[in-house]
């Protein structure tokens, strides 16, 4: 079993990535659920009141496009995708903006493609932006450019796309809130003796296995398991915490921030053990 041994001692974050994905955003007809969107709210204005520097990365652009456009299945020709991502990032928006406002926390978006995160001159410029918003008390709301990227500037998943930003911003946590509590050894839908990974302190081909590319979510959401587990080890490379998680349970984003060293974990958590730099 991948599961460590060694004692793990997670850090309280300061900074932190959290990414929420399209399945998590949307209702059964797959419309946005406002009222969830206005239970994170509440959870990311709390923590930024006491001085956590969170950026959201965000999926459902398509999802909220395809509510606004009366289109009642996903298409599959790029335009009619990218025509879809354009008008679903404004409306996505706007439900961010309003909100964050009746917070007073201000939105600052950034759309960004895998050109943006390969160039340098274009990485720093991005990385500045994301520092005086933090600065700025604003909350960075993060969605790749659907909209004019194509398949070679694209990553096709929020999960990488959140990895690379935590990276970038020197974030020490990442919380990726699906619609399963954590990574299991088995499907826990077929297998009554799935069990689920609590701790984990490294990523090897046994994990990935049991985490196939659309484990998780439907036909709205682009990503699987095994892009949230494949973005955990990018992190673990670079020092930083992963925490795979279901979205809808309670106060879920404190509780991915409270000490995890003891006591039962909110989803899979992924950390070096306390005697590895």
């Amino acid at each position: 079993m991948p599961e460590s041994s060694a004692t793990q001692t997670c850090r309280c974050p300061r900074t932190i990535v959290v990414k929420v994905g399209s399945n998590t955003l949307t209702d059964e007809r797959g419309a946005l659920n406002r009222r969830y969107i206005a239970s994170l709210a509440d959870q990311v204005s709390d923590l930024m009141s006491e001085g956590v520097r969170v950026v959201l990365v965000t999926s459902a652009a398509i999802a909220a496009g395809l509510e606004v456009l009366g289109w009642r299945e996903r298409p599959t020709d790029i335009d009619s995708l990218q025509a879809a991502a354009s008008i679903g990032q404004a409306a996505l928006l706007d439900v961010y903006a309003a909100e964050f406002g009746r917070r007073n926390i201000p939105i600052g978006q950034v759309l960004l493609s895998r050109y943006d995160l390969e160039h340098e001159k274009s990485y720093a410029n991005a990385r500045n932006a994301f520092e005086r918003l933090l600065s700025l008390g604003a909350l960075p709301l993060v969605n790749e450019n659907d909209a004019t990227a194509v398949d070679e500037i694209r990553y096709g998943d929020n999960d990488t796309l959140a990895a690379l930003v935590a990276k970038m911003i020197a974030a020490e946590r990442v919380i990726f809130l699906t619609d399963v509590d954590g990574l299991y050894d088995a499907n826990p839908a077929t297998s009554a003796d799935a069990h689920r990974y609590e701790r984990l302190d490294h990523v090897d081909a046994e994990l990935l296995e049991v985490a196939p590319e659309g484990s998780t979510g439907s036909a709205i959401g682009s990503g699987g398991m095994r892009t949230k587990v494949q973005a955990a080890a990018l992190l673990l490379e670079c020092g930083i915490e992963t925490v795979i998680c279901d979205g809808r349970r309670g106060n879920i984003v404190r509780d991915c921030l409270d000490d995890t060293s003891g006591g039962s974990v909110p989803g899979t958590i992924f950390c070096r053990p306390e005697n590895e730099e």
